[in-house]
């Protein structure tokens, strides 16, 4: 008869957390030293290939890169944390597919731009000055509340550390993405591109990368990790017993 053993190592959440954490930092690091660095001050230059490969402000570079993989990653291990709940019968086995659902757009969105294209009717309807200078920010605020939704639709059915990192990773996607994007957009149109500016910039990626690693970090919160002596196995922790 096999023997299973709970792993007794740190939680793997906070693994994740650690290592995500600190591999965000990095990604803003490399956006503030490669341009300065002293035996290469060709890489100073805007259009340096160098520049533009670490430059957060850019697209399909190394930071796109990185937040594209945090948020298909967080797809995948939502669904696999959805399919070990149904296995469990747990009720949290739908919402984890919706935020696998939510999770796999939002990547789509940093791979493609897809914001962007919403321009002409972000204007349509108020936006292009001020604080929504970026006028994608108006219908955007639409999908907001999907990811809102779909997030309140699990926060009920999962264990208080998993709780946290989802409302940490929802907070710090929509301070990010509408709080510090709006706030920078209209220091953008009232002083240019400039030192204030990019320091919103750089505070704004930061926040979306840490809330992408938040919401790769939860479903790790519920699932458990056994071992016997030759294999690991996965299941879903047993439903809170004030979970309805």
């Amino acid at each position: 008869m096999t023997r299973w053993t709970r792993t007794r190592r740190l939680p793997p959440d906070l693994v994740v957390l650690l290592v995500g954490g600190g591999l965000a930092v990095l990604v803003v690091l490399l956006h503030v030293a490669v341009p300065r660095a002293p035996w290469a001050p060709q890489w100073g230059e805007p259009e340096s290939g160098m520049n533009i490969y670490f430059d957060v402000a850019r697209e399909q570079n190394l930071p796109t890169w990185f937040n594209v993989s945090l948020l298909l990653l967080a797809a995948v291990m939502a669904a696999l944390a959805g399919a070990l709940a149904r296995a469990a019968n747990n009720r949290a086995a739908v919402p984890w597919l919706g935020l696998a659902l939510v999770c796999a757009a939002l990547s789509l969105d940093d791979l493609t731009s897809l914001h962007e294209r919403l321009h002409s009717v972000g204007v349509r309807i108020g936006g292009g000055s001020g604080l929504t200078y970026a006028a994608w920010l108006v219908p955007g605020l639409a999908f907001a509340a999907v990811v809102v939704l779909a997030i309140a639709m699990l926060f009920r059915r999962v264990r208080r550390r998993a709780q946290l990192l989802l409302v940490l990773g929802l907070g710090c996607l929509l301070i990010g993405a509408f709080g510090l994007e709006s706030l920078g957009n209209a220091v953008l149109q009232a002083e240019g591109f400039g030192r204030s500016y990019a320091y919103f910039l750089l505070a704004e990626e930061f926040l979306e990368a840490l809330g992408a690693v938040c919401l790769l970090a939860a479903p790790f919160a519920e699932l458990r990790i056994e071992r016997s002596a030759d294999e690991l196995r996965l299941s879903y922790r047993p439903r809170p017993q004030t979970a309805r």
